[in-house]
């Protein structure tokens, strides 16, 4: 419709102060590209597509900063300035900014395998990671690695969703009694009191890297930034609800970046239709 072709080139064109859709002005872009432009964003949040480059907007009285990506939260870990003898408290309040700043932005997709899903973009995202030396490594355990806990783990009382970030710290001591640097994972306490639990990484057992994650799994989070990526084809899992369930996942900034123009406008026009205890993605009619 005429309102929807509207809507959709202010978003493209930056005419709204949260929304920005960052290569909607090309219909098929390349996927090299696009790659690398997914990566780059996960990186920065590309706050100079955004209106006004994100700077000047306040909401409910309070002025934002602008739109971050993952340099974010690890620019904070490398600031860390805490040794072996700072108090343990120090090291909580240390991972809870940490863990704050990690939630001010997270990579969204739809699907888990390929190189539009989950699996594909974590490798990238963690590759241009280490090549601005953001990271140290992407296999394995490495300081900054954030996982998401894919099982209930009630031995350690960690759920199916929960987000924590790998720490390198110096607890441990070497024969000589010398601090020895080992990494923990931090999570937050799950209660009120804003507590963090370490844990060590051989103790977790159901858990992947989450650079990125499906919209599935982000119900019941929030992410100061979201970036919604949909693939270049359209599959059955692409409906509105689930670009609503995505967009819903912002709390102040939201980006979109497709693999396929037509995907995106394809996928707002299927709907899941629940009959029988069944889930059928049919076209609105």
């Amino acid at each position: 419709s005429e309102l929807t072709s509207q809507v959709l080139g202010q978003i493209r064109d930056a005419g709204f102060d949260d929304v920005i859709w960052l290569n909607g002005q090309t219909p098929k872009p390349d996927p090299d590209q696009t790659f690398e432009l997914i990566c780059h964003h996960a990186i920065t949040g590309s706050p100079e597509a955004f209106r006004n480059a994100g700077q000047g907007r306040v909401v409910n009285g309070q002025a934002l900063p602008t739109p971050v990506g993952y340099r974010h939260y690890l620019e904070v870990i490398h600031s860390c300035d805490l040794t072996a003898d700072s108090p343990r408290e120090a090291w909580d309040a240390h991972a809870a900014e940490v863990l704050g700043a990690f939630n001010d932005f997270q990579v969204l997709c739809a699907l888990r395998k390929g190189p539009w899903g989950v699996e594909g973009l974590n490798q990238r995202i963690a590759q241009k990671l280490l090549a601005e030396k953001l990271i140290d490594k992407t296999d394995g355990w490495y300081a900054g690695r954030p996982v998401l806990v894919t099982g209930n783990d009630y031995n350690l009382g960690l759920m199916n969703g929960d987000i924590g970030l790998t720490f390198s710290v110096p607890w441990d001591k070497t024969e000589t009694g010398e601090p020895k640097t080992t990494l923990r994972v931090a999570f937050p306490s799950g209660d009120s009191t804003g507590g963090i639990r370490w844990i060590s990484p051989s103790r977790l057992q159901q858990l992947e890297t989450v650079y990125a994650m499906t919209v599935h799994k982000s119900q019941g989070s929030e992410f100061n930034h979201t970036c919604l990526v949909l693939p270049d084809r359209l599959s059955p899992v692409l409906t509105k609800e689930l670009v609503y369930t995505g967009i819903t996942r912002a709390k102040n900034w939201f980006s979109l970046i497709t693999g396929d123009a037509q995907v995106f406008k394809d996928s707002v026009s299927q709907q899941v239709v629940r009959a029988s205890g069944l889930a059928l993605r049919l076209g609105e009619q």
